[in-house]
């Protein structure tokens, strides 16, 4: 098998990772702060569980993904950064190649399953409770296959890496080079297996949810079997598996199986519903423990921790990034590095179920939050709203009329990120989602929309759109297949905004040409004589260039192996 291109696992990595996790409990050991000692390690079930600890500590995700408060939300058409300096700015005009990346997880991901290959290659070891072995084998093996998951979603297929080289391996030039001509990609298909197989083998051995509220961010049969829905899904889109292939050597094209299937299968699609359907017979079966959360779409964000709460299947806990780069300057004092953008908002239906351009919406653009999909209110703070014990006041200068006490000149949309965030503190506390149960039931619906037409679809994303606190109507019948699909397209949107995942959603659905090539938009907000407007303008048009489908593989990761190829365009 193919081993780890990193060489030792340091004991200062460990205790960074042990520093870094913030979870309760399990996920929240001691430091381990003696070098490493697999006898001592593994033989012992608390050392074990403190090297487990540290398979999950890496794990990301949030709203300072890339430093200074940048995160997927700005490359995508839901937010733009405010200050001009920050690098995302730049990656939406196209500057983005193998030596400039933002999204670059490469390296970091293989330390990550470097250190689940090494408690899996250890289980000889555990001479402990045969339950808690097989627990802490099965953890181990869900966190390296998300890891890889993380990876192929972004790159297509990876070198498949499943035990850690040893120094004997490489001790010398002549091994190193041999390491260097046999280290290559895996296909895409091969990676995909990997990942499925790995998950259904790590279920057996897992509970179905939770045991305990301590327990919760560990990994669960529940997480196996959504997480191999979601690859399941990404295998089936379009950028790795295109019925229109693209051009030789663009990303879809079918024409290297390193970045996805080298030929179109429409059952694909069916896998991923027959996958969703799975977890939810399986969920069924114990007791529906999964539910669409009930305490309110906002709190489903701040609460993870209700004992009424659910829906998360799998999530990054106990994780405050804090509010200072989300909210606006003024009274809150934030430095207003995320703002939403207009296009963001658009995407949200009328409280009647019409888009806001339909004929009889009721659509007013100087009143354009009134009568709209609750998730909107919920999820974007806009001037005149009370926020944390001040009602907001954006309206610039202009008119020459005295500024509102919360605008500064940054500002490009006036429009504020309201999810993740505590009213009653200035506070951002985030549970980072990685797996909810309205994932399933929406990628139930794509799945099946695309297998076999609108029928069954309606019956799934009908289920997201009633939930509590929203109760938004059922779609029309008698949709076509392609009509489907863009409601479906903007069901996402609207559900999971801000979540980081309509950044990945616009490229499996090799859409972000459109979504991400052209302008974006912002509001101007004026008081003038007592009356407040809002004026929609162009803030830029941003450049989305076709190599962006698929991450670059880093310059120097490529150096390393001599048969890694490159992906295209890079």
């Amino acid at each position: 098998m193919k081993k780890n291109i990193k060489i030792y696992l340091m004991v200062g990595a460990l205790v960074a990772g042990l520093t870094a996790c913030q979870k309760r409990d399990f996920l929240a050991p001691p430091p381990i702060t003696v070098a490493l000692d697999l006898q001592k390690t593994f033989s012992d079930e608390i050392n074990t569980s403190k090297f487990l600890a540290n398979c999950y500590a890496p794990l990301t995700g949030g709203l300072d993904d890339f430093g200074n408060g940048q995160n997927f939300a700005q490359l995508s058409d839901e937010a733009e950064a405010g200050p001009a300096y920050l690098a995302t700015n730049g990656a939406n005009f196209g500057a983005v190649d193998a030596t400039n990346n933002l999204d670059n997880v490469y390296s970091a991901m293989y330390t990550n399953i470097r250190r689940t290959n090494v408690l899996i290659a250890n289980a000889n070891l555990m001479t402990f409770t045969p339950s808690s072995k097989a627990k802490f084998v099965a953890e181990a093996r869900f966190l390296r296959a998300f890891y890889y998951f993380e990876l192929v979603k972004r790159i297509g297929g990876v070198p498949l890496l499943t035990s850690a080289v040893t120094f004997e391996e490489l001790k010398d030039a002549a091994a190193q080079q041999a390491y260097k001509d046999a280290l290559k990609r895996a296909s895409f298909a091969d990676c995909v297996d990997f990942i499925v197989k790995e998950l259904t083998a790590a279920e057996t051995d897992l509970p179905w949810a939770p045991a305990s509220d301590n327990d919760r961010g560990r990994a669960t049969a529940a997480a196996c079997v959504a997480l191999k829905a979601k690859t399941l899904l990404y295998a089936a889109s379009k950028l790795f598996n295109n019925e229109t292939p693209a051009p030789a050597g663009q990303p879809g094209s079918m024409s290297r199986p390193d970045i996805g299937y080298t030929s179109y299968d429409k059952n694909r699609w069916k896998l991923a519903a027959d996958a969703c359907r799975d977890f939810l017979a399986k969920n069924t079966a114990n007791g529906n423990w999964y539910t669409l959360y009930a305490g309110g779409y906002d709190k489903l964000f701040t609460e993870s921790r209700d004992a009424a709460n659910h829906e998360l299947i799998w999530y990054r806990q106990s994780m405050d990034n804090g509010a200072i780069y989300s909210n606006p300057g003024g009274r809150l004092a934030g430095y207003a590095h995320n703002q939403i953008l207009v296009n963001l908002v658009d995407k949200y239906e009328m409280l009647n179920g019409k888009t806001k351009d339909e004929a009889g919406s009721g659509y007013d653009e100087q009143q354009w939050w009134v009568n709209r999909d609750p998730r909107l209110a919920f999820t974007v703070l806009k001037n005149d709203d009370t926020f944390k014990g001040y009602k907001m006041e954006f309206w610039s200068n202009q008119g020459g009329v005295a500024q509102g006490q919360d605008y500064q000149d940054t500002y490009k949309t006036s429009l504020f990120f309201k999810k993740f965030q505590r009213q009653d503190a200035n506070t951002g506390v985030q549970k980072w989602h990685y797996l909810r149960l309205a994932d399933i039931y929406l990628m139930l619906a794509e799945a099946e929309n695309e297998f076999n037409g609108p029928g069954d679809a309606y019956q799934y994303i009908n289920i997201v759109r009633k939930r509590a606190g929203v109760n938004m109507p059922d779609l029309a019948i008698g949709l076509t297949q392609l009509q489907m699909r863009e409601k479906i397209r903007n069901e996402r949107a609207v559900e999971f905004a801000l979540e980081a995942q309509r950044y990945y959603d616009v490229r499996r659905w090799m859409i972000a040409e459109n979504i991400d090539n052209g302008p974006v938009y912002g509001f101007k907000v004026t008081r003038i004589g007592g009356v407040i407007k809002h004026e929609r303008y162009v803030i830029e048009n941003r450049i989305f260039q076709k190599r962006m489908y698929l991450a670059a593989i880093p310059i120097a990761e490529v150096y390393k192996g001599t048969a890694v190829e490159q992906n295209p365009g890079y």
